[in-house]
């Protein structure tokens, strides 16, 4: 074999390698897309379904509603303004915040913890976000609060998932 042959062989070679490549790659980004425009995607199975047992419901409520916030963040305050003025009656209304520090920031009806393992459970890099929980301790639905987020609707929308979903659980 010349030696020209065999450059060109591998030249060849090279190039298939690196169509198999960037068809991998492609590939690749179209599942992380699916799943991203796709929340419910049996792709995120090992995604944390369950939260902690002390942000369930209590006994005789549809679901919770859980808060999670930073004082250190204005959109925060907009959310737990608009959820001390929410009625939901069926339905555990509860914030959680990282330190205590946080948590002073904050005065109304709306039940606080102040616990740092529950906040990094649910903390996925953004500050407010409201977690549906249904009675068996699943998050049916979470949603980013921004500034322009309509906070009545969000909390009407999220409401119906709760009671929609499963069984009540007894604390």
């Amino acid at each position: 074999m010349s030696l020209p042959t065999a450059l060109a062989l591998l030249a060849l070679l090279l190039s298939v390698f690196a169509i198999l490549a960037a068809g991998a790659v492609y590939a690749r980004l179209r599942m992380m897309e699916q799943t991203v425009l796709k929340p419910g995607n049996t792709r995120l199975d090992d995604e944390l379904r369950l939260v902690p047992q002390p942000l369930w419901p209590a006994e005789g409520q549809t679901g919770a509603l859980v808060l999670l916030l930073d004082a250190n963040c204005s959109v925060c305050h907009q959310v737990w303004e608009a959820a001390g003025s929410a009625s939901l009656p069926t339905t555990r209304l509860t914030a959680v915040f990282s330190h205590t520090g946080s948590a002073q920031k904050f005065d109304g009806p709306v039940e606080k913890l102040t616990d740092p393992e529950l906040w990094t459970a649910l903390y996925e890099g953004y500050t407010p976000c409201v977690y549906a929980i249904d009675g068996t301790g699943q998050v049916t639905a979470r949603r980013f609060v921004y500034g322009d987020t309509d906070l009545p609707a969000l909390f009407a929308e999220l409401s119906p998932a709760l009671s929609s979903s499963g069984s009540n659980h007894a604390s």
